[in-house]
């Protein structure tokens, strides 16, 4: 992480005041008024005198930050100094497990030169920042104490605006969404605004884009959005009379085809809108009709979706029909409108999500890394065969072995010295048994996700940082990767939040430089774990990656797959749609005719046991750490498992494509030292896949969550509460004349598996409503696909589909239930 130039001050955030410019070398400068030369506030606030230099600090959006982000921070620094300044910023943070965390940032300014400067700091409680300003020799010139607007009472959904007319999306602010759990906060954006980096978006939730042209948008931000995106953000889009310009920097890579241009139509916002009668709740917008590549009406007209989102990665992108502009003096007044609006977006799990977030904090993603880097190198592990016979000939050696022979030697007064002979000797053995199997310095384990683009080399590492010594250490990382510490929150441990004063000894101090990155750590234990991430983007300049051509229809995975990388990989994965195509592996420059290739359907709700299947892991029916197979088998598992829940989405418009090789960089994220590293690398690639063949099209249902008519479901998971019956409303697609559905379960291998034992299959009765009679009706259990003509009466004129699903009463584990995935084919309309 470096400094980054900016213009301006943003409007965006709350400038601290009360900059001091003192006297240095003996030059006389006027104290400020009300000061005394080395005054220290009440509030935190520092200066000392003789500095001859001044910083204003602002930060976050408008003073705003959450924990766990990246909170921008920005720095006006004054030199009036005749001569250099060279000194360092200073920011202390508290973590969430109540560590204390130090970042260091060298900064240079000429005689008389003032700069702006603006950095990303990962705050972990973010409540108060300390900032300093210290000179060349560490002395303290300078304390800004900040503190962050971070609400503890309700989780808030952060939304960035981006627009040529701002105010008039006003009507967003403080909205309540998902029954008030969540409520949304809204910052102005502008082009000079908008990072050029995925880490300046973090602060983010949804980024909205309307009436607004993106062409003015550089390709670095637009690559920042987009891999923001990637990461979980969500990105909506208004188009309306503008949907060329608002659309400009995004259609290559979202929009299925071309579209017509947009046309004024009557809009029904909703029939709980209404006043005075049915028809009161139209409105005449002008609107797009626009189709998305794999995408899914998530809020509907009577005759054309109104909102369509697409997943890419963990985050999704929603395009409107309408400019959100248009919809300012309705909203102004029907606000719930907006949480309508965001829940359909973003769903119910994501908003939970947020929920959850607030009282939880980053523990989540702590437990989840150190679940991915719990395996360890097997040549550390001591032979017990050995040592067990080493022991088992001291203890007879020691014992009536020497007693004896020196007995018959006749030389018993020489037991004790040649018992010590003896220790002293098989200690020493031991000990040099044990030199291969200690640590002599400190050590990584890594796990390294390498996402590779046409254009980009996305690289995601996390690394456990250890030491087997009670004694300070410092490392040298690279420069070039942006680091996060990882912590989990002391919350839940109900410990007292310890005062934070900003005098504190830290923890870590992470010390940012041109030539490297150091992390010192001093007051740890030994083998203390330290987690982080890392991450950074390279240009593919060397075309590396998995690409391929893939086609998805009826079950059957059509196309090819190509290795680009100048190496072997092998446990090469194909995940899209609840199905998966292995190949055991693909040589340099080979491609791969998937046809014919069998299609396995695996539960959604089972990120490891997938997982498994694609590394060979499940072989395995039970641990064998001593087996060096089992546990590269497991290493491979944990990285897949944890990159499935962070980031990607099982239901996505995209296949992903992941692959290990034999060749692993041990030290690719160390800037210098011989250190042990330990751990794995996954090649992952993203390749479009492609639902229609003859004019048809072939889908999941799934691809738009289901709407809950009655009971409880848990829809990550597909998933049910199955004590009482459940009713849910599919939607198959405006655009589809259905022919076929087709219920589908996880393949029988899955079933099979010991790991699937706290899943239950659904069985029962399973009722389609009947749109003509008003009932449900029984189905056969025994049934799977239902054509066209089976169909007529219970299909809505919307293409929906409302299921009952009624669990057996002799079914065990009926608290979480899995549905069958359903797969709609039918006709372009």
């Amino acid at each position: 992480m470096k400094f980054r130039k900016i213009s301006l001050i943003c409007a965006m955030v709350l400038t601290i005041a009360g900059s001091v410019m003192l006297p240095a070398f003996g030059m006389a400068y006027e104290t400020p008024v009300g000061m005394e030369a080395g005054d220290s506030f009440a509030d935190g606030n520092y200066a000392a005198s003789n500095s001859g230099v001044s910083m204003d600090v602002s930060y976050g959006y408008e003073g705003n930050a959450k924990s766990g982000r990246y909170v921008p921070v920005n720095f006006s620094l004054k030199n009036q100094l005749d001569s250099e300044f060279q000194g360092t910023v200073q920011a202390i943070a508290m973590e969430s497990d109540y560590d204390i965390y130090q970042y260091e940032y060298p900064v240079s300014l000429k005689a008389y030169e003032a700069s702006e400067e603006s950095l990303d700091i990962p705050v972990g409680r973010a409540d108060v920042l300390y900032v300093k300003l210290l000179d060349s020799q560490g002395g303290e010139l300078i304390r800004k104490r900040l503190k962050m607007n971070v609400t503890a009472d309700i989780a808030e959904l952060f939304v960035g605006v981006l627009s040529d007319e701002p105010d008039t999306l006003s009507y967003m602010e403080g909205v309540g969404v998902n029954y008030s759990s969540v409520r949304i906060k809204t910052f102005e954006m502008d082009t000079e605004k908008m990072p050029d980096n995925v880490i300046g978006l973090d602060l983010l939730d949804v980024l909205v884009i309307t009436d607004y042209d993106t062409k003015r948008l550089s390709t670095d931000q637009v690559s920042a959005i987009w891999e923001w995106v990637k990461e979980g953000g969500t990105l909506l889009l208004g188009t309306g009379s503008r949907v060329d310009d608002t659309l400009y920097a995004f259609r290559s890579d979202i929009l299925e085809e071309d579209y017509a241009p947009p046309t004024e139509k009557s809009v029904d916002m909703g029939v709980e809108y209404s006043t005075n009668g049915p028809g009161d709740s139209f409105m005449n917008l002008v609107c797009a009709d626009v189709s998305l590549k794999g995408g899914t009406g998530v809020l509907s007209n009577d005759e054309f979706p109104v909102l369509t989102s697409v997943s890419k990665g963990k985050g999704k992108v929603g395009v409107a029909a309408y400019d959100f502009v248009d919809i300012a003096s309705f909203c102004q007044v029907q606000r719930s409108y907006v949480d309508k609006l965001f829940t359909a977006l973003l769903g119910e799990t994501k908003l939970n999500d947020l929920s959850s977030y607030l009282y939880s904090g980053n523990s989540g993603q702590f437990w989840s890394v150190q679940n991915m880097l719990n395996t360890g190198n097997l040549d550390k592990l001591p032979n017990l065969v050995i040592y067990a016979i080493v022991i088992l000939g001291y203890i007879v050696l020691v014992g009536p072995g020497l007693y004896l022979f020196l007995k018959k030697q006749e030389r018993r007064r020489y037991y004790r010295t040649a018992v010590a002979v003896v220790s002293l000797s098989f200690a020493a053995i031991v000990y040099l048994m044990g030199i291969g199997t200690r640590f002599k310095d400190t050590f990584f384990t890594y796990a390294t996700i390498l996402d590779t683009t046409e254009n980009y080399v996305d690289e995601y590492t996390y690394i456990n940082m250890r030491t087997p010594y009670n004694k300070a250490y410092t490392i040298a990382l690279d420069p070039s990767y942006d680091l996060l510490p990882i912590t989990r929150s002391s919350s839940y441990e109900m410990k007292p939040v310890p005062r934070f004063m900003g005098n504190e000894d830290y923890k870590v101090n992470i010390s940012y430089g041109e030539k490297d990155t150091r992390v010192s750590v001093q007051n740890a234990a030994a083998f203390t774990p330290k987690y982080y991430s890392l991450r950074k983007r390279t240009p593919n300049t060397e075309h590396k990656g998995l690409i391929g051509d893939i086609t998805l229809f009826d079950g059957n995975v059509y196309g090819t797959v190509t290795n680009e990388y100048p190496f072997q990989v092998e446990k090469v994965g194909i995940l899209m749609y609840g199905k998966m195509v292995v190949i055991e592996e693909l040589q340099p420059g080979e491609t791969m005719n998937l046809n014919g290739l069998p299609v396995i359907n695996y539960p959604i709700n089972n990120s490891f046991l997938v997982s498994a299947r694609v590394t060979g892991g499940y072989q395995y029916p039970k641990a064998d750490i001593e087996d060096p197979a089992y546990m590269l088998a497991l290493s491979r598992t944990n990285i897949l498992s944890f990159y499935l829940d962070k980031y990607s989405s099982f239901y996505n418009p995209e296949a992903r494509i992941v692959a290990f090789s034999k060749d692993q960089s041990d030290s690719q994220f160390l800037a210098g030292g011989d250190y042990e590293t330990y751990g794995m690398s996954m090649f992952t690639s993203t390749i479009n896949v492609k639902t229609k063949k003859n004019g048809e099209t072939s889908r999941s249902a799934l691809m738009k969550t289901p709407t809950v008519v009655s009971g409880q479901y848990y829809a990550d998971s597909n998933a049910i509460y199955g004590v009482d019956p459940v009713a849910l409303e599919y939607f198959l697609g405006n655009d589809l004349e259905v022919e076929t559905l087709t219920f589908e379960n996880p393949s029988d291998e899955f079933l099979n598996s010991e790991s699937f034992y706290y899943a239950t299959l659904f069985k029962g009765n399973i009722y389609f409503y009947n749109h003509d009679t008003g009932n449900y009706d029984a189905m056969d259990p025994n049934k799977s696909v239902y054509r066209a003509w089976e169909l007529t009466s219970y299909l809505s004129p919307g293409n929906t589909l409302t299921v009952k699903y009624v669990c057996d009463n002799t079914s065990e584990n009926n608290w979480y239930v899995t549905l069958p995935m359903l797969t709609v084919a039918g006709r372009d309309k």
